[in-house]
């Protein structure tokens, strides 16, 4: 909810501010609720991100909540920050709510332990590389090396479907996103032990 719904930063405590924010402009609405559902959002992140980490017995990610969970998460890929997210103290920079996102699907995958969840985390990630924005590319491809670091060999199951996508991204028109699609072919030929080349 807190990822994907715009209002869900108004609790049933704040019923008397949000009367007092719908009698405002909207630009007004957006420069208060805009920079802390930023900073709400990298919240929830980072609490996926524990609950994942420390959910051995999969209590928190079945496979029901898996499915829940996986489209709100990646959809932050293209959540841009609010123009004044400076103005609150506490909220977090791109590059830390970035961080924070890679890492949480990436232990969402590691928490899975299994293929069936991994496809489809893996093609959700990989869609969102499509994007003609640099950032929701970079992302895919960060959440694709972290995938690849972290489960080694058993991310060769997921290689057909990845590597049309980094044969795209290859030939990208942005140096870092091409740069980094080139390091991850490498790890990928490193852990499969033969060269990719010609299936790119």
């Amino acid at each position: 909810q807190y990822l994907s719904e715009d209002d869900a930063l108004i609790s049933s405590k704040q019923k008397k501010k949000k009367a007092k924010l719908e009698d405002a402009p909207v630009e007004q609405k957006d420069k208060l609720s805009g920079p802390k559902l930023w900073n709400l959002r990298a919240l929830v992140l980072k609490s996926l991100h524990k609950c994942f980490l420390y959910d051995n017995d999969q209590k928190i990610l079945d496979s029901s909540n898996f499915q829940a969970l996986l489209k709100p998460i990646v959809s932050q890929f293209v959540i841009e920050p609010p123009e004044h997210f400076e103005s609150v103290p506490e909220a977090p920079s791109v590059d830390e709510v970035d961080e924070t996102l890679v890492l949480c699907l990436g232990q969402m995958a590691v928490t899975a332990r299994s293929d069936v969840l991994w496809k489809p985390l893996n093609h959700e990630v990989l869609m969102r590389t499509r994007s003609d924005k640099v950032r929701p590319k970079m992302l895919g491809l960060k959440v694709v090396r972290h995938m690849v670091q972290q489960l080694k060999e058993e991310y060769v199951v997921l290689l057909p479907e990845t590597i049309p996508f980094l044969a795209e991204l290859l030939e990208d028109v942005e140096l870092p996103v091409k740069t980094l699609a080139q390091e991850i072919v490498k790890e990928m030929e490193t852990l499969s032990g033969e060269s990719l080349r010609q299936y790119l």
